[in-house]
């Protein structure tokens, strides 16, 4: 186990170090090569091949595997997010990570991805999503977060929370679950890397808001959706998403790229037109064969409004109006969604077909 762990911008004092991890985050300037090593899926990162993994907690879980820890002495993150908590812990407390390797992985994917997890792996996600939340609010130091945030996942690890909003978390995505496999929400999967959901008229009537909300990266789950991403995940991770909602007159329309691909993930299917920018974790996007179906798309239409590609992504932005990771809507003239009259069948026909 690495014996102390510091997060850069806390007020408390940084340990001095004999050879240091920088996790799940750029390195600061005190990073000496040949002596610290980066254990991130950040973009750019220098983390050793033999380490690579989806997510900074995995890629931890590799090196603490493979390797005697005893010159390390201090593990450092930059950031407060589900990732980056588990990626120390699993440095800090590697034996209790170690029992519990799929389970952290998993939740450490619904932060960063809102990938699908396990039970268990949900209630650490919410139940650390919930108090990171509560103490930032307070504006608690950075480091005092993670020592809660520590003992939140043993606790949490051994089923136990007293935290009503975890309850209702997975209750939430439960019902989300219930919606798409009953046919109350259809889902289609037209060729390996598209898949079609359709929200009928029935639910975008009863809130449209719970129809188009795109939630914020590492955000609580709540019930404050129709249909998850987590749940668009469990059978369609590594897939272009297509989601339309009935409207009374038209249809309201998002395309949504795997919400990883912001990071450097070598085991999943990297889908096209991603252009690292240069700027941390930042893209230009193009894609000729959707730019093309984008045009086949605006000259057919015959409602007001633009169906509108974006150029520029990062884990926390993408079109004016939406979020990351929906690469592709309709949207009106001051960027809010419009319903198109195009119908559904012609739409994925002409989406779909970029992706083959």
């Amino acid at each position: 186990m690495i014996p102390h762990f510091y997060i850069l911008g806390s007020k408390t004092e940084r340990p001095v170090s004999r050879r240091t991890i920088f996790t799940d985050g750029a390195p600061d300037a005190t990073f000496r090569p040949g002596i610290d090593v980066e254990l991130s899926h950040w973009i750019p990162n220098t983390t050793p091949d033999v380490y690579a993994a989806d997510t900074s907690t995995e890629i931890c879980m590799n090196f603490i595997s493979q390797n005697d820890t005893d010159e390390w002495d201090l593990a450092i993150n930059n950031h407060v997010d589900v990732d980056g908590v588990l990626a120390v812990f699993t440095l800090v407390h590697s034996k209790q990570a170690m029992l519990h390797r799929e389970t952290i992985i998993q939740a450490a994917e619904m932060g960063d991805f809102s990938n699908w997890g396990n039970h268990a792996a949900q209630i650490l996600y919410q139940g650390l999503t919930v108090l990171m939340d509560d103490l930032k609010a307070k504006k608690t130091d950075t480091q005092h977060v993670y020592e809660a945030c520590f003992k939140q996942t043993f606790s949490l690890l051994e089923g136990r929370t007293d935290d009503v909003r975890v309850v209702q978390g997975m209750e939430a995505l439960q019902q989300s679950v219930n919606r798409v496999e009953s046919g109350g929400i259809l889902r289609r999967e037209v060729h390996a890397r598209f898949a079609h959901y359709h929200i009928p008229f029935t639910l975008v009537k009863a809130s449209l808001a719970k129809t188009l909300k795109i939630p914020a990266f590492n955000e609580e789950i709540k019930d404050d959706m129709w249909l998850h991403p987590q749940v668009r995940n469990r059978l369609d991770k590594e897939k272009i998403q297509l989601v339309s909602a009935e409207a009374e007159q038209g249809w309201y329309y998002d395309v949504w790229y795997p919400g990883y691909m912001w990071a450097d993930t070598p085991h999943s299917w990297r889908a096209p037109g991603f252009i690292f920018n240069g700027s941390t974790n930042g893209y230009m996007y193009g894609y000729e064969p959707l730019e093309a179906a984008v045009r086949t798309l605006q000259k057919l239409e015959t409602a007001n409004g633009t169906w509108m590609l974006a150029h520029e992504l990062s884990p926390f932005s993408s079109i004016s109006g939406r979020n990351f990771p929906v690469v592709l809507s309709f949207l009106s003239e001051n960027n809010q969604p419009a319903a198109s009259e195009l119908p559904p069948e012609r739409v994925v026909l002409i989406l779909a077909s970029a992706f083959e």
